[in-house]
């Protein structure tokens, strides 16, 4: 996909059902009706930041301060149709220089584990996790059981400026 201008704004409950749509775009990543769910309530009541291109929301991230030098992303998304093309990068420039500026240190982040069974498509979660990686993220250490019978997450953190 050719970049294209991306516009980033903070998340308002009004973006919650194009957010939803983007979630549905990603049947892979989003495949647990009850994390699909528990993402809905985020987007409806968690802080967080939109991406949009041409006046259409095309990405999302939701955030939550976990003390008072840390934050963690509960849930980020990327249209399908737009990924590879900036959007990702854009929202996690943006979140960074506003935690930065709250004073926050540290980002934090779960995806699944490379410890857990390989992915059963190409493009699955080892492209989450290069993503993480190529916007400063470093893998810290898996939680085995944190997501009940599903996969092992892995927590990933990225120190702030």
């Amino acid at each position: 996909m050719r970049r294209m201008t991306v516009t980033i704004r903070p998340l308002e409950v009004a973006d919650a059902e194009r957010c939803d749509a983007i979630v549905a775009s990603l049947p892979y990543h989003f495949g647990l009706e009850e994390g699909r769910r528990e993402c809905a309530a985020a987007l409806r009541s968690q802080r967080g930041l939109v991406a949009e291109r041409e006046g259409r929301v095309v990405g999302f991230l939701t955030v939550e301060p976990r003390f008072d030098e840390a934050a963690e992303i509960t849930w980020m998304a990327v249209d399908a149709d737009h990924r590879r093309g900036g959007v990702g990068r854009a929202l996690m420039e943006r979140l960074a220089a506003d935690l930065e500026a709250e004073g926050r240190r540290l980002l934090l982040v779960l995806t699944v584990s490379p410890n857990d069974p390989p992915d059963e498509i190409a493009d699955g979660y080892q492209a989450t996790r290069a993503f993480y990686a190529a916007n400063g993220f470093a893998l810290a250490r898996d939680f085995a059981g944190y997501w009940g019978d599903h996969d092992t997450p892995a927590l990933l953190v990225r120190v702030l400026a």
